[in-house]
């Protein structure tokens, strides 16, 4: 608690983060010109929430500029080579997948065994400065028990991702209420600046998106946004976790909209639904945009959620560690509550 709210960064690093923002607006502009001309476009079908022509792959450009401004900041010695491996080059493969996802389709074997190859890169990138303090310290049994839970968390944060992604704005703005919630979380525990900075370039990229995604949307983020996004946001989760920086209990109150809504649902679906694997578009969120028929009302719902209730208790548990359970319950809870209620009994699928 000593360094609280104290982030210091050179003049380069400062200006970078405007750099990010003004080059991901203009590389969206220029991408989704390329994709309207490249039929790049986002089939309207049963899952669809919307009857217009969209571009989608969008998230290549915010991912680009991140990836490419990662390794400027550690070309200068301004970040270690394991974050830069990990999250500048481990995210410029998950946008690549992801984009070929958005442009040729991939199955979703093949789609989960990339994501599977995703984690395995992250671990062994972290594996020196994050996982080995912790594994070293337990048995065989719990070192491998360790490592599977760590894949899996991956593997499941980048799917947890990909499946918010399903209304204008909600996916982006998410992805940038995270990162201020982990930058203020980080402030208040002291905890590593280059981690801080890291979620500052990820925030200033997706803003330079946003404004093209915003209800109503003028292109998509598509698998090459919200794969990206998931690969780098549960990279780090797990990073800061497992260094001490975040607690778990504090992750759970920040991303507690996010995993009540895709947890409930998938509980739900798996005991009440035939076909509890198939795609589907039964989130909350999704019934809400589709009953409504508005887009708008809903991101900026979510937003309102994660402004005024789970930010300030994320903040909670990392000023007073014993209330976090409490903390993380409460963030979770309305939106549990919200999905049983809105969720899959209410789909069109």
């Amino acid at each position: 608690m000593q360094n609280v709210f104290h982030l210091s960064y050179s003049p380069f690093q400062i200006a970078l983060l405007s750099v990010a923002a003004i080059a991901s607006f203009f590389g969206t502009y220029a991408y989704r010109r390329f994709a309207l001309r490249h039929a790049v476009i986002a089939e309207v079908n049963f899952r669809s929430l919307h009857s217009r022509t969209v571009p989608r792959g969008g998230g290549i450009a915010f991912a680009a500029v991140f990836s490419i401004t990662t390794l400027a900041v550690w070309t200068f010695d301004a970040m270690p080579t394991w974050l830069m491996l990990s999250i500048g080059l481990g995210g410029a493969a998950a946008a690549a997948i992801g984009f070929i996802d958005d442009v040729f389709g991939i199955r979703a074997t093949k789609k989960l065994f990339a994501q599977g190859c995703l984690a395995l890169w992250s671990f062994a990138v972290f594996y020196e400065c994050v996982y080995a303090p912790d594994l070293n310290a337990l048995d065989g049994a719990f070192q491998t028990a360790l490592i599977l839970l760590c894949l899996f968390v991956s593997v499941w944060f980048i799917n947890m991702y990909n499946f918010m992604d399903g209304v204008d704005g909600m996916a982006v703005g998410g992805a940038i209420y995270v990162c201020i919630a982990a930058i203020v979380v980080l402030a208040i525990n002291g905890a590593d600046q280059n981690l801080s900075y890291v979620f500052l370039l990820l925030a200033a990229s997706c803003m330079g998106f946003l404004p093209f995604n915003l209800p109503p949307a003028s292109v998509f983020m598509g698998d090459s946004g919200s794969i990206f996004l998931g690969y780098c946001l549960g990279s780090l989760l797990l990073a800061t976790t497992l260094q001490g920086q975040i607690s778990v209990w504090t992750w759970i109150a920040i991303l507690g909209y996010f995993i009540g809504d895709t947890t409930t649902t998938g509980v739900y679906r798996l005991f009440f639904v035939k076909r509890w694997y198939g795609v589907h578009r039964s989130h909350a969120y999704q019934n809400l945009a589709r009953i409504l028929n508005n887009h708008a009302r809903v991101t900026y719902g979510t937003a309102i959620y994660h402004a005024l209730w789970a930010m300030p208790l994320a903040i909670w548990s990392a000023v007073d560690p014993g209330k976090g359970p409490l903390a993380a319950s409460l963030s979770l809870g309305p939106a549990v509550l919200w999905t049983v209620r809105f969720g899959p009994r209410l789909s069109s699928d």
